[in-house]
């Protein structure tokens, strides 16, 4: 792109919707400067001008619910793009968003969204510098300051977030001395002083003065155009065999050298893909890039694929195809200018108005005239009258009148009212009547501040846009920017940094091939945002459910539960010198198993713990000799214990067995007595079988005769 083709470009957007911005203007300056500097109120004839400012109230309410309810932005990984990609993108991207001129940068631009309707900031790389000589690249943002008056977008651009933009031109107003510094630091060679354009010469059709007069201000356009450009991806294979993967322009200047050192093309592709040039210009030549063959300077290639500018929006519409914004400021300026013009009428009427007066004769102060002179040395406690005139003759004494007060007009007061419910009717909050109620609950609370959300609920979600395609093209310059091995600091949600590597090669145990670690350079990322209340905000929530939590926990006798949820508050806590209790409270839920190893210290914490459950200290020792020595008491108890018991039992059944034995005795005593009667009677019986049996044999032979 020449000079002439970037002017023409620029001046396209210069003169694209020309009335809305110079109402943003208007607007800029009504609610920041003056709101007395317009044609309204010009020509008034009040002697008293205030400004009783009801619109800065509603800005500044809105501002802060912007800084209340901070945008989260989240990474989310695309198809074979890994999660810890995306994990890693998240803590650099909120790292980037401490640095001081990244919160300056958003800062303006909302407010600038509030007041006038738009506001801008832009992503740029650059080299940080640490004592041992270590140069990386970094992303940064800086302010477009005015952006309304001093960034232009491409006309045919009509996405919120301008995403679909070829181009954007940015305005800096330089001094002359200032002009010939950038001339120097950008070329290298010493600026003239008469080689710039001018509006004023005939020749020029452009239609943006590049520079008025001598004594003004000399501009420079940074101007950002995209397009897309035919690439080809090449794989190649190093010595040991493994591919690797880049563009066929990234290798332009060091491709000869791969090849010599044994690099092959194994396969190569054809795409198209969009490149982002930067031009810095003055209306007579572009001041950076490399030459081409006539001579011109072409811009530097940036890193990324979008243009890294963002805008954020106040109230936005299309109107008969042409853009339209304002802020809060707009709509207040009328009732605004008239609530000005009452009070000032009003301090007019009092300041103005006469004092109300006596009126009397001459003769009858004739003398004493300095008494009734108004004024604060007037400190007499009675003044004087004459009594006769100059004749001797009596006087009257009495007024003749008293000079009437000007009347306040009915009409201006119930104007007043009137005024103040217009400016309140479109940019005031709305704070209802029970503001002050020191009894609302929680959920009144918080039904409350949806309420006072309810104002600004359109700038933030115009600014969580502008959040989202910041992060996009932070994401797209990441890719760029961190392509070489370096340690970065992770910036976690909770607010807790650490130190990460990124781009580092470490060998597989398994496999035994290199593996790259934290490499971006392939990875591609999905962007969300959402609109939520801080983390300190969310935290402070947290601490007073878990307090709840506690009490119910209590109530419940679950000691365990109440530990854990005491050690939970201590970790949330911040106070001062607390963090030596907030370290232990952690230490404790790691050891309990509550949350896992985040940090190399939680590791190192883990590790000792380990180590000292397989060699106890000697405090530990000692411990366990004394419990040692304990058990041993409480088992030789037990034992004398078990054997007391035992001889008790012993006793008890050896008296059942000598209580059964003579019981078996006396048995047996009786079993002998029934045997020896038993045989007493056997004897008897054979003893009366015998002498029956000799009776009868004695008398056979008596019977063998007969």
């Amino acid at each position: 792109m020449d000079l002439k083709e970037l002017k023409e470009l620029h001046d396209k957007a210069y003169n694209y919707n020309t009335i809305t911005r110079e109402r943003a203007a208007d607007d800029t300056v009504f609610y920041y400067v003056t709101q007395w500097d317009d044609n309204l109120l010009g020509d008034t004839e009040l002697q008293y001008r205030g400004e009783f400012n009801v619109l800065r109230k509603a800005g500044r309410q809105i501002m802060a619910d912007l800084r209340a309810n901070p945008i989260q932005v989240d990474f989310d990984p695309k198809a074979g793009t890994r999660e810890d990609g995306a994990d890693l993108l998240d803590g650099l991207y909120l790292s980037d968003d401490r640095v001081n001129t990244t919160q300056e940068a958003y800062d303006n631009a909302s407010n600038e969204a509030v007041v006038c309707g738009v506001g801008a900031w832009e992503l740029y790389t650059e080299y940080e510098s640490n004592r041992a000589g270590n140069e990386n690249q970094v992303i940064r943002r800086r302010p477009v300051y005015e952006a309304n008056s001093n960034c232009f977008w491409d006309p045919n651009a009509k996405r919120l977030d301008k995403s679909d933009a070829m181009y954007v031109s940015i305005l800096t107003a330089y001094s002359y001395e200032a002009y010939e510094e950038l001339y120097e630091d950008m070329t290298g060679e010493e600026w003239e002083g008469n080689n710039m354009d001018s509006f004023a010469d005939p020749e020029e059709s452009y239609a943006f003065p590049w520079a008025i007069g001598k004594n003004e201000s000399v501009y420079v356009v940074t101007f950002y155009c995209k397009k897309k450009v035919k690439d080809k991806v090449l794989t190649l294979v190093d010595p040991m065999g493994e591919p690797l993967t880049l563009r066929e322009s990234d290798l332009s200047e060091v491709m000869d050298d791969m090849i010599d050192m044994g690099f092959e093309i194994e396969s190569e592709r054809e795409i198209e893909r969009w490149e982002v040039r930067k031009y810095i210009a003055s209306g007579s030549e572009i001041l950076n890039g490399e030459e081409d063959e006539d001579g011109e300077r072409q811009g530097d290639v940036i890193a990324g694929e979008c243009i890294p500018v963002v805008p954020t929006y106040g109230e936005r519409a299309f109107v008969e195809g042409e853009e339209h914004y304002e802020g809060v400021t707009r709509l207040a300026k009328d009732p605004q200018r008239l609530r000005n013009f009452q009070m000032s009428y009003l301090a007019d009427i009092v300041s103005r108005s006469p004092r109300p007066k006596p009126i009397l004769h001459p003769e009858d102060v004739q003398g004493f005239e300095h008494m009734f002179e108004a004024g604060a040395d007037n400190h007499y406690p009675y003044v004087y009258m004459n009594r006769t005139d100059a004749n001797g003759q009596p006087l009257d004494n009495k007024m003749v009148g008293v000079m009437p007060e000007q009347q306040v007009p009915q009409a201006l007061m119930l104007s007043m009212q009137e005024s103040r419910a217009a400016v309140d009717d479109v940019a005031n909050v709305g704070l209802p009547n029970d503001i002050m109620d020191v009894d609302l609950s929680g959920k009144a609370v918080s039904a409350l501040q949806q309420r006072l959300d309810q104002q600004s609920i359109v700038y933030q979600q115009n600014l969580k846009h502008a959040k989202r395609r910041d992060a996009e093209i932070y994401a797209s310059m990441a890719t760029v920017v961190y392509d070489a091995p370096r340690e970065v600091t992770l910036t976690m949600a909770d607010g807790s940094r650490k130190k990460e590597s990124i781009m580092s090669s470490v060998q597989d145990a398994e496999t035994g091939e290199l593996v790259v670690l934290n490499d971006l350079t392939n990875m591609e990322f999905d962007v969300f945002a959402d609109i939520g209340p801080s983390y300190s905000s969310k935290k402070e929530q947290t601490i007073e459910q878990i307090q709840n939590m506690i009490a119910s926990a209590a109530q419940t006798g679950d000691q365990a539960l109440v530990k854990l949820l005491v050690l939970k508050q201590a970790a949330l806590v911040d106070g001062v010198a607390f963090d030596d209790v907030r370290d232990y409270a952690n230490k404790q839920l790691l050891l309990m198993g509550v949350r896992e190893p985040e940090t190399e210290e939680d590791q190192q914490v883990m590790q000792q713990a380990q180590q000292q459950a397989e060699q106890p200290d000697p405090m530990m020792l000692a411990a366990m000799a004394e419990q040692g020595k304990a058990e041993a008491a409480m088992v030789e108890a037990q034992t004398k214990m078990q054997v007391a018991q035992f001889k008790a039992q012993t006793d008890q059944q050896k008296v059942q067995v000598d209580q059964f034995r003579a019981q078996t005795d006396r048995f047996a005593v009786q079993v002998d007595a029934q045997e020896a009667g038993a045989n007493i009677d056997y004897k008897r019986s054979q003893e009366m079988g015998q002498k029956i049996e000799n009776i009868q044999k004695a008398q056979s032979p008596f019977r063998a005769q007969a």
